[in-house]
C-alpha cells in the first residue's frame, strides 16, 4: 500500500513538474520511459488532448519509432478522429509492418466508421498467423465489435475464446462480466468461470464473476463466498469488498455486511459511500451512536447527500426524537425529492406527534413516488384504519391496485372488511393472504391485538400454517 502512495505521488510530481516546464516552454529531451508514464496518465484521467500533445512531442524526438505512431494513432481514435488515426497507423506500418496492434487499432477505427464487415475481415486475416499473445488481443478487439453492434452472445464467445488462452487477463475477465450481464447468460458465466477456477483457484476475477453470476441465480450465500475469495487473494480489489458486502446486506445479513465494510475503510481510507455503507449496517445493529457518528463524518465530505440524512433521521426515529427525525427527513428530501422511502419516514414521524394531517399528505407523496411499493400503500392503509377511518382505508387499497399487489395488501383488505363488521368477506380476503404469503399474517395481530383470541381466525392461520 505503501509503495503504491509513494509511486502515484512520484507520477502525480513528474506530471506537475511535465507541465509546467510546458507552459514556459522549457522541454528539453525526455526519455521514452517519461513519455510513456505521461501518456499513460492523461489516457487515464481520459484528458485526451493533453495525451496527444505528450505523443506528439514524443515523436519530433523519436521521429522513427513505431511505438509512438501507435499510441499517437490510439489516442486519436479515443477523440473518434478516424481518419487522423489511420493515417498514423499507415506511418506505424511503414516502420513495423507486421505489427498485429497496428491491425487491431486498424480494425477498431474502421468499425468506429461503421465499416464492420471490413473490421471483421482483418480480424480473420490475423487469426490464422497469430501467437496465442496476440490471439487474446485479437479475441478482446472481436469482443468489443459485437458489444458494439449490440451482438452480445458473439461478444461472450469471444472473451470466452481469450479467456480460454489467458486465464488471468484482466481486461478479459472483467468484459466478460459485461457480456454476461448484457448476454444474461449468468448459468453459462458461473460453469465457465468454475472450470477456469479449477485450473487456477487462486484467480480473483474468476472468483468474483462466480460470485456475480450466482447472486443473479439467487445464490446469495455462495455467491457471498465467492466474491470473499476475490479480495482474500486480492487485499486491494476495493470491487470485491463492497460487491460482498452489499450482497451481505440484501439477505439482511448486517453484521458481517458490517465487518467487511470495515476491513475495506481500513485499506482504502474513509471514502463518503463507505462511512454511509457501514452507517446503515449499524443502523440496522441498533448501534445508534456509532451510526450517527459516521453519518457526521459522512456530511463533512459531502453535504448535499440525500441518504445521509435520510438514515440521520432513521437514526433518530429509533431513538424516538421525532422532531429531529423530521427535518433530518425534510434535509433529505430538499436534496432529493423523489424517494418514497423519505416521504414515508416523515409521515411516520407526523404520525408519533400526532400531526395526522401532515402525516396523510407524507403518505400520498410516499405512494405518489413509489406506487409499485406495497409497503407505502399498506402503511397508509393501516394509518386510516387506527384512526377508524375504515371506508377510507378501503380507497387507498382500491387505488392500490391500480399500481400493485401483494400480500400485505390482501391481509390489510381482509381487517378493513373485519372492522367494517363485513366477517365474510374478511375471512376470504385472509384466506387469500395466507395462501399468497402466510409469513406476513403477524399484520393483522399489529392492527387488531384482540384478534389472536378469535378461535375462527385462529383456526384459519393454523390450519394454514401446516398447508405451508
Amino acid at each position: 500500500m505503501e509503495q503504491r502512495i509513494r509511486r502515484d505521488s512520484a507520477l502525480i510530481s513528474l506530471v506537475s513538474e511535465f507541465e509546467a516546464n510546458y507552459e514556459n516552454g522549457n522541454i528539453e529531451y525526455l526519455s521514452d520511459k517519461v513519455f510513456f508514464k505521461l501518456i499513460g496518465y492523461y489516457e487515464g484521467e481520459r484528458e485526451f488532448d493533453k495525451a496527444l500533445d505528450v505523443a506528439t512531442l514524443a515523436l519530433e524526438q523519436f521521429e522513427f519509432r513505431s511505438d509512438f505512431y501507435i499510441i499517437k494513432a490510439r489516442v486519436l481514435l479515443k477523440m473518434s478522429a478516424i481518419d487522423e488515426c489511420l493515417e498514423h497507423l499507415e506511418k506505424a506500418q511503414t516502420i513495423a509492418p507486421y505489427e498485429n496492434e497496428i491491425v487491431i487499432l486498424k480494425v477498431k477505427a474502421l468499425a468506429s466508421s461503421g465499416e464492420y464487415d471490413a473490421a471483421f475481415h482483418h480480424l480473420e486475416s490475423l487469426k490464422d498467423s497469430a501467437l496465442e499473445g496476440d490471439l487474446v488481443e485479437i479475441y478482446l478487439c472481436e469482443a468489443e465489435i459485437n458489444t458494439e453492434m449490440s451482438n452480445h452472445d458473439e461478444s461472450f464467445r469471444s472473451l470466452k475464446k481469450a479467456i480460454l488462452i489467458d486465464n488471468v487477463n484482466k481486461d478479459a475477465l472483467e468484459k466478460f462480466w459485461t457480456a454476461t450481464e448484457l448476454s444474461k447468460k449468468y448459468i453459462e458465466c458461473a460453469d465457465f468461470m468454475s472450470k477456469i477456477i479449477d485450473k487456477n483457484p487462486y484467480n480473483s476475477l474468476a472468483w468474483y464473476n462466480l460470485g456475480q453470476s450466482l447472486s443473479f441465480s439467487g445464490e446469495y450465500v455462495k455467491a457471498i463466498d465467492a466474491i470473499e475469495y476475490s479480495y482474500i487473494i486480492n487485499p486491494d480489489f476495493e470491487d470485491g469488498y463492497i460487491d460482498c458486502a452489499d450482497l451481505c446486506c440484501q439477505i439482511k445479513d448486517f453484521d458481517r455486511a458490517l465487518g467487511i465494510y470495515e476491513e475495506a475503510i481500513s485499506i482504502f481510507g474513509e471514502d463518503n459511500e463507505l462511512l454511509i455503507n457501514i452507517a446503515e449496517c449499524q443502523m440496522y445493529l441498533n448501534k445508534i451512536k456509532a451510526c450517527k457518528s459516521n453519518l457526521y463524518k459522512a456530511i463533512k465530505q459531502d453535504p448535499y447527500n440525500d441518504e445521509v440524512y435520510f438514515f440521520l433521521g432513521e437514526c433518530f426515529s429509533k431513538e424516538e426524537k421525532w422532531y429531529s427525525a423530521i427535518n433530518a427527513y425534510h434535509k433529505a428530501i430538499e436534496i432529493e425529492d423523489g424517494v418514497g422511502e423519505y416521504y414515508l419516514g416523515v409521515a411516520r414521524s407526523y404520525v408519533a406527534v400526532e400531526d395526522y394531517n401532515k402525516a396523510t399528505v407524507n403518505f400520498h407523496l410516499a405512494v405518489s413516488d413509489g406506487p409499485e411499493q406495497t409497503h407505502f400503500w399498506m402503511e397508509f392503509a393501516s394509518f386510516l384504519m387506527k384512526l377508524g377511518l375504515h371506508e377510507e382505508s378501503l380507497q387507498i387499497l382500491d387505488e392500490a391496485e391500480e399500481y400493485t399487489f401483494g400480500a400485505d395488501l390482501l391481509y390489510c383488505r381482509a381487517m378493513a372488511n373485519f372492522f367494517l363488521n363485513n366477517k365474510e368477506q374478511g375471512l376470504e380476503y385472509l384466506k387469500e393472504a395466507l395462501l399468497e404469503d402466510y409469513s406476513l399474517h403477524t399484520i393483522i395481530y399489529v392492527l387488531a391485538p384482540e384478534l389472536e383470541v378469535d378461535k375462527e381466525i385462529r383456526s384459519m392461520i393454523l390450519y394454514y400454517a401446516g398447508e405451508t
